[in-house]
């Protein structure tokens, strides 16, 4: 494992992955997350002080904002977005997908 920066350099290889919600990496600018949800489930409404990305290797899941926006994305589906706003993320199929979520915001 190579440190660059003070970050771990581990490559991970997605189609090796069985679990349900992984952390994939995370350094001081932002963390990634890898979610593997069932038909019907993932991530009921919430938000984060942060800017956030959403990209669908498997599946088709459904992003919904308390604004009124509604996206569904299929597999190879991305969508960026201010995750201030409440939001929520629901799998239509079984869905593998990545999130990033970047470091906390300093708004004042």
């Amino acid at each position: 494992m190579k440190v660059v920066d003070k970050v771990e350099l581990n490559p991970i290889n997605i189609e090796s992955l069985g679990d349900s919600k992984k952390l994939l990496g995370i350094n001081s600018k932002f963390k990634t997350m890898y979610f593997n949800f069932e038909e019907g489930k993932g991530l009921p409404d919430h938000v984060h002080n942060s800017y956030a990305s959403i990209f669908v290797y498997d599946g088709k899941v459904e992003i919904t904002f308390t604004t009124g926006e509604k996206f569904m994305l299929d597999k190879g589906g991305y969508l960026a977005f201010d995750a201030r706003v409440k939001h929520n993320v629901i799998a239509q199929v079984p869905s593998r997908v990545l999130v990033n979520i970047s470091a906390e915001l300093n708004v004042k």
